[in-house]
């Protein structure tokens, strides 16, 4: 009788304990291993018994169709290659998402910091206005207050303790 099938050899790995595979790390592999993690063990083997046996090179049909593939994304536009994603849907189509953390325009947010009264006004959209600058973010008007970097929500008391709500 001759050797069993790959399949066969595989399936046989699940029934060996840490010591048995180490043993047989060193049949497949040739040299001895400190590994421990037998489900990692396992995958190893597997992927080397199969591939000793089916070699390295890929099938002439497999060969094929990747030669397809990477002429279908050479040659076709970039919005085909993931259809659905994000960066593929048109402005008109994509809706503007209002941060539910975000204060509508409109909210001045004050606050006591280091006896001095702050006051920020939002303007809109990821703009903020303190002292006659315009920031893009809450974190950046708090950089500019305290000179660290912190989260502008946390500073505005807008998220933290659930008491405060």
């Amino acid at each position: 009788m001759g050797k069993p099938s790959i399949a066969a050899q595989v399936a046989a790995l699940q029934k060996l304990n840490v010591a048995q595979l180490r043993v047989r790390w060193k049949e497949v592999f040739g040299e001895e291993t400190k590994q421990r993690h037998r489900v990692y063990m396992i995958r190893r083997l597997s992927w080397e018994i199969q591939r000793q046996h089916y070699g390295d090179e890929l099938s002439a049909e497999a060969k094929a169709r990747l030669h397809e593939l990477q002429d279908e994304f050479r040659t076709s536009p970039p919005e085909t290659w993931f259809k659905g994603a994000r960066h593929n849907r048109s402005s008109a189509t994509t809706k503007q998402v209002h941060d539910v953390k975000a204060p509508k325009p409109g909210t001045i947010l004050t606050r006591e910091y280091k006896g001095e009264r702050i006051a920020v006004t939002v303007r809109g959209h990821r703009e903020f206005e303190w002292q006659g600058e315009i920031y893009r973010s809450l974190s950046g008007v708090a950089k500019a207050i305290t000179g660290s970097h912190l989260s502008g929500n946390a500073f505005f008391g807008l998220i933290g303790n659930r008491e405060r709500k």
